[in-house]
């Protein structure tokens, strides 16, 4: 078992002396750096001719290191084993599959004003730039959207895996495709939020049963007029809506109008998010637009939640106002669109750590809800896209360390990480 890219912990040599220097593990070989300069008293002395080279030790001996270096440390590689220049996911192919595409930093502000992982937001950060690796699963998903008849029901497809293999990454790929391709784009980024840690519970004034999150409600209604907006000037709604004995929506006039009321008026937010998503499943099927519903966490909307009642007892999950819209989005008795979905350990309350599968994830009430659906697992790392993710860290030169950058610095970062994307990311990130 290698052990030279571990953090702290006993030094032991498992690398080639480098420049002259002791051998040790990844996180031994930076103490080099603290020593003071080497006496070059031997260097200036004259030295025996070897077999009439006229070369000091001195001079031999950083010949030496530098051939030693080159031994260890990998030729550059070129930019086309972890990158493609093809920036449409619409053509993304088998050929690409493992390599990194760019989306511009002006279109991920519009098409992901929430949604993605924070560490995938501090890299952008960090390399001024956001590059999607294209893998396996989303071009399962592409192939199926690609074929789909829309005139039927929508197909439910549940994107699911072990903890870190880029479950949300494969949905923000999904997303992008269809922002690209022209839809309309619901997405509930983080439902479990939904369900627990909420500071605010009021009593819905549509319905005395069921509780209200503003907070919640007009925050998702601010992002999502973000990465909508065009629509939000062309759908009109089908019926007029009263909000209090002095506002209210005519009929005919443009959704957008919907939103705003929920972000002018907060204690009308979760109405609004209700009248939202009720407008687009009656229109769905009328052709204007595709319909894509997107959910980062799906299971948190059955089980349990961490909310209590004023009188202590526990809210479940249907009396929300925003969470009973939302299960009535997850019903294919709609068409035009697509409704792709994740399952999140985060949002399992109360459910073994270790659980991942579909029927673990949803327990019976949530799996009855969503069957039938296309399974779509995402796994760790193959083997061609570490070897990418690793190329373009190097690229970036986001492995520092010299040892990193070898072979078996490599292999050690592939069996520490188990090629599972989240782990090797944050190895990564203190060498």
């Amino acid at each position: 078992m290698a052990t030279g890219a571990r953090r702290g912990g006993r030094d032991r040599p498992t690398d080639p002396p480098r420049g002259g220097r002791p051998a040790g593990s990844l996180k031994a070989e930076t103490r080099s750096h603290r020593a003071g300069p080497l006496s070059t008293d031997s260097a200036l002395q004259p030295q025996k001719l070897d077999h009439g080279c006229a070369l000091h030790t001195a001079a031999k001996d950083c010949l030496s290191a530098a051939v030693t270096q080159d031994a260890q440390t990998p030729a550059p590689t070129p930019r086309a084993i972890f990158y493609t220049s093809e920036n449409n996911p619409a053509n993304h192919g088998e050929q690409h599959e493992g390599r990194h595409y760019s989306i511009p930093l002006e279109e991920v502000r519009a098409v992901f004003p929430h949604g993605l992982p924070y560490r995938f937001q501090q890299q952008i950060k960090t390399f001024n730039e956001a590059f999607l690796m294209v893998r396996k699963p989303a071009l399962e998903l592409f192939s199926y959207l690609k074929s789909s008849n829309f005139a039927h029901p929508a197909v439910r497809y549940v994107i699911y895996g072990e903890r870190g293999t880029g479950k949300t990454m494969t949905l923000c790929h999904v997303i992008h495709y269809c922002t690209r391709q022209g839809w309309l784009v619901l997405h509930i980024p983080d439902a479990h939020l939904w369900v627990k840690n909420c500071r605010e519970l009021l009593q819905s004034s549509y319905k005395k049963e069921r509780l209200d999150q503003p907070l919640q409600a007009s925050s998702w209604l601010k992002n999502f007029k973000t990465s909508n907006e065009r629509f939000l000037k062309e759908i009109k709604t089908q019926r007029r809506y009263v909000w209090d004995k002095r506002e209210s929506t005519e009929q005919g006039r443009p959704l957008g109008e919907v939103v705003e009321q929920g972000l002018a008026r907060v204690r009308s937010a979760s109405d609004a998010v209700g009248v939202v998503l009720k407008e687009l499943k009656q229109q769905s099927h009328l052709g204007s637009f595709r319909l894509l519903v997107a959910v980062d966490g799906v299971n948190a909307l059955w089980g349990r939640t961490t909310l209590k009642k004023e009188d202590k007892s526990p809210v479940s999950p249907e009396e929300l106002t925003l969470v009973y819209n939302l299960r009535k989005m997850m019903m294919n008795d709609w068409t035009g669109g697509a409704i792709v979905t994740t399952l999140s350990q985060t949002g399992s309350l109360f459910k073994p750590s270790s659980a991942y599968l579909p029927q673990e994830l949803l327990g019976k009430e949530g799996f009855d809800a969503l069957d039938p659906f296309v399974p779509i697992p995402v796994p760790n790392y193959s083997h061609r896209e570490f070897e990418s993710c690793y190329r373009y860290y190097l690229d970036r030169k986001w492995l520092q360390h010299e040892n990193a950058r070898t072979e078996d610095g490599k292999e050690e970062l592939r069996f520490l990480s188990g090629s599972n994307p989240r782990q090797l990311e944050r190895l990564a990130g203190p060498l």
